[in-house]
């Protein structure tokens, strides 16, 4: 494998038994020495997530062959998760980035993991990881001064070997040592890592991993991804939120060869082999809505959350505001109104599902496989064990593929239905209709000013779009933050690049 290449799954043997055991995982995988590790606080972890012996949240498996696999929760969605996390593997653990394999976002063989979020992938899982890597070198030294009958002080890890630094023909590889065992540890809780002056990958100039996949065109996103017999599926939408369906005919549309119609409960869609036959046969649906009983629209929202905000959190404070007001020789007031956001990712929400008896698999986009796993657990009342979620590329999400994977239910309860593989791809306008969006929100700032031109005092209040980024970091003697955030928003929103940040930055500076 060349270092630009993007480790492979081989999305056509989607035939894995889903009764495999989170222990068999381990004798299926074969001789190694893998090392499980956790990420975050453990008390807190503890109560969410499925996983592997020890429930730890990640792990990493040295195999007889010398590689170096990975298997985490976190995904590869452009920001270069796979090749940065796979840097810092093979500099702990002392091979080539070549031998580095980063398997991630699949539910089956990976452990649990909350999500790829707040940008925490490289900051909060790096360290972890590098500590895992760091007890694997560290493994793999015991093992080696056994076999070489030398002095652990004396050996030195080298691009996947290790050697007597005084004997340079005493020397083992990490595959070797593997060979025939299956050694599983736990990574100890402070590990020796390397310090930047030993590092020999990291800060060094290095092309991405994926880089000649994607600007080639072979890289496989949901959407790529087909199976056989396979059918492509276009959903009935109300006109706006809150609508409800009257009445339907699809008898127009079930005239055209090769369409298969459904409707399951709130699930209305046409389904064909060939997406733009699907399409031409969603136009022939003709259906009726009731409207919206709501009144908002982009005039009346900002008073609407407002009013529903509820009681706010004072957020951080200092001195008096009355007697700020009294120092004040000039005060200035100023509202600030901050519309909804859709996150508009190049690749809209896609997944394709395959229902076969009682077990599903979804290959989906998606920040979060393991909660959509649970959103599949509940809507088609399966077992955990025998719902998988697959990540394949993520072609951007920037917060709005988290908290929203209705199109893996969408084509799961599609393919029950049908007995066949079912792909919903969203379009644009369905991309931008049912996007978590960020807040829309409404700041309030009301400040003065002494003679001599000093802040006196400084009152915020900002609704609906929460407090990260609120509190200022001024010499301001009197001053009060206070965040509303019962907001009561006409659709689903979520995070959106820095939430918060966005909003309050803009209208504190």
């Amino acid at each position: 494998m060349n270092s630009h290449e993007y480790p492979k799954i081989d999305f056509t043997d989607f035939h894995l038994d889903l009764d495999l055991s989170r222990r068999d995982l381990l004798k299926a995988l074969g001789g190694g020495i893998v090392i499980f590790f956790c990420v975050g606080d453990s008390s807190i972890l503890e109560a969410q997530r499925r996983s592997l012996p020890d429930d730890f949240n990640a792990f990493l498996r040295i195999g007889t062959d010398g590689r170096v696999t990975c298997y985490t929760g976190k995904i590869e969605m452009g920001q270069g998760n796979a090749t940065a996390l796979a840097l810092m593997l093979a500099d702990e653990i002392d091979v080539s980035l070549e031998s580095v394999d980063m398997v991630m976002g699949d539910t089956t063989l990976c452990p649990w993991d909350g999500g790829t979020w707040g940008s925490t992938s490289i900051r909060g899982f790096g360290p972890p990881l590098r500590a895992a890597a760091a007890e694997a070198r560290s493994v793999l030294l015991e093992l080696a001064a056994e076999q070489l009958r030398v002095a652990q002080e004396r050996l030195v890890t080298e691009n996947g070997v290790i050697y007597d630094k005084q004997q340079n023909d005493k020397r083992v590889t990490y595959g070797a040592l593997a060979q025939g065992k299956t050694i599983a540890r736990r990574a100890k809780d402070k590990a020796t890592v390397k310090s930047p002056s030993e590092f020999k990958l990291i800060g060094k100039p290095c092309s991405r991993r994926d880089c000649v996949e994607k600007v080639t065109g072979k890289a496989q996103y949901a959407g790529d991804i087909r199976l056989p017999g396979m059918l492509y599926a276009r959903i009935l939408r109300p006109p706006a939120h809150g609508a409800t369906l009257t009445s339907v005919d699809t008898a127009a549309a079930e005239k055209i060869e090769g369409v298969t119609v459904v409707r399951e409960d709130d699930l209305v869609a046409v389904l064909h082999a060939e997406p733009d036959h699907a399409a031409d046969a969603l136009f022939k649906v003709r259906a009726e809505f009731a409207p919206s009983p709501s009144a908002l629209d982009d005039q009346t929202i900002f008073d609407h959350l407002v009013k529903n905000a509820g009681d706010g959190r004072t957020v951080a404070q200092g001195g008096n505001l009355e007697e700020g007001r009294k120092m004040a020789a000039v005060v200035v007031e100023q509202t600030y109104l901050d519309g909804y956001k859709a996150h508009a990712a190049l690749e809209t929400h896609t997944a394709l599902a395959q229902v076969e008896g009682n077990k599903v698999t979804v290959w989906l986009s998606t920040q979060a496989p393991f909660p959509a796993q649970d959103e599949l657990v509940e809507a088609l009342g399966f077992d955990a064990d025998n719902v998988r979620v697959i990540t394949p590329f993520v072609g951007g999400g920037f917060g709005g593929k988290g908290s929203v994977n209705t199109q893996a239910v969408e084509a799961a309860r599609l393919s029950r239905a049908t007995g066949k593989p079912v792909q919903v791809a969203w379009s644009r306008e369905e991309e931008f209709f049912f996007d978590a969006f960020r807040p829309a929100a409404v700041v309030t700032i009301k400040s003065g000013l002494t003679k001599e031109g000093r802040l006196a005092f400084w009152d915020y209040s900002v609704y609906a779009a929460g407090a990260r980024g609120a509190p200022h970091f001024y010499d301001i003697p009197h001053h009060r933050t206070i965040s509303f955030e019962d907001a009561a928003h006409p659709f689903a929103t979520g995070p959106w690049r820095a939430p918060g940040n966005n909003t309050n930055c803009f209208a504190r500076e």
